[in-house]
């Protein structure tokens, strides 16, 4: 008996969301005419930023006029000197004017729910943050449906592919927050505080499943179809855009990548594994997001599933004796001939002999 063993892709989703196939580069750019970008200072800056997403450039309004930082700085009618941080999709956020960037990178780099999301990444199944809107029933009515949510999920991941140390959890942002999370918020699309209540999704090195999913939306499940696809087979279906979604600014330095290698099992920056990655993700796929992935035991009842398909069996006792009459005939005839064939044989193996 021959078995076909189906095996699975060896990559979560989950695990694609760490690496670094598809990096948002985030843009510091400091527009002065009195800074010298090769100087020290601005060099121990970059030094700062090499482990986040978050690139440094320092250009000079005169000498850098053609560069494409300063052309759109300038034609947004900031004032110079400036220091603007530039999202992927361009964005601008202007921050306050300091002669000491260093306390402009300890903004950008770090603050209080991201170091909380950068210690939880890498053991817990995903985060949703909530994003607190101006009715205060309806913020409870979002955290509620969350909670559900996590915990269906929580209740699934027996049956996910991979092994997860710690289930979803999530972080509310209230008005009070804004101002030191205004960063992040900005990175997830919010400069003020919205009406309603918004929830977004967020896996892996700081990537967003999907996009910001309004109350209307949380009540339907979407939350809980995000998340199911988090812990889904790297080639379950889903387009690339899905495994590798949005990033926010995220600091990301050694000991955080060694925690996640320590609890995934294997360096998700390793040239191999990122090889490997990319192989799978360059697979002609197709955009899932209408449902959530199943998982678990599916129990199929033979009974029902063939009672339909089985056709019936009349009894005609006529038909069966007629049958077994046509039996015996047949019988007899082949114990004759039968009989005849080994009579012949045996004159013939004797007269051979003689």
């Amino acid at each position: 008996m021959v078995m076909e063993v189906a095996n699975a892709c060896r990559f979560t989703v989950r695990e694609i969301g760490f690496s670094t196939l598809s990096r948002d580069i985030y843009s510091l750019v400091v527009v002065d005419r009195n800074a010298d970008a090769s100087d020290a200072y601005y060099q121990n800056m970059r030094k700062r930023l090499e482990d986040s997403n978050i690139n440094l450039s320092v250009l000079n309004p005169t000498t850098d006029a053609d560069h494409p930082y300063v052309i759109q700085i300038k034609g947004s009618k900031i004032h110079l000197p400036a220091q603007v941080l530039i999202s992927p999709d361009g964005r601008m956020l202007e921050l306050t004017t300091n002669d000491n960037i260093s306390d402009v990178v300890d903004e950008i780099l770090d603050s209080p729910i991201r170091q909380r999301l950068r210690k939880d990444f890498s053991d817990v199944f995903s985060v949703i943050i909530q994003v607190d809107g101006k009715v205060e029933e309806k913020n409870k009515e979002v955290a509620t449906h969350i909670q559900n949510d996590c915990h269906r999920i929580e209740n699934i991941m027996p049956y996910m592919p991979k092994k997860v140390k710690n289930s979803p959890t999530s972080m509310r942002l209230s008005v009070a927050d804004f101002e030191r999370e205004r960063i992040l918020l900005w990175s997830l699309g919010i400069e003020e505080q919205p009406n309603e209540p918004l929830a977004f999704v967020l896996y892996g090195r700081g990537r967003i499943m999907g996009e910001a999913v309004k109350i209307a939306e949380v009540a339907d499940g979407k939350l809980y179809k995000l998340m199911s696809m988090i812990g889904a087979d790297c080639e379950c279906g889903l387009d690339r855009k899905w495994m590798l979604g949005n990033q926010i600014p995220l600091y990301w330095p050694t000991e955080s990548r060694q925690q996640l290698a320590d609890e995934v099992g294997f360096d998700v920056d390793n040239p191999m594994i990122l090889a490997e990655m990319s192989r799978i993700l360059a697979k002609e796929t197709e955009a899932n997001i209408a449902g959530e992935v199943d998982y678990g035991i599916e129990v199929i009842d033979l009974k029902s599933a063939f009672k339909n398909d089985v056709p019936e069996i009349s009894y005609n006792k006529e038909a069966e004796t007629i049958d077994q009459s046509s039996n015996s005939v047949v019988f007899i005839v082949l114990a004759v001939v039968g009989m005849v064939l080994a009579t012949g044989l045996f004159f013939f193996y004797k007269n051979r002999n003689n």
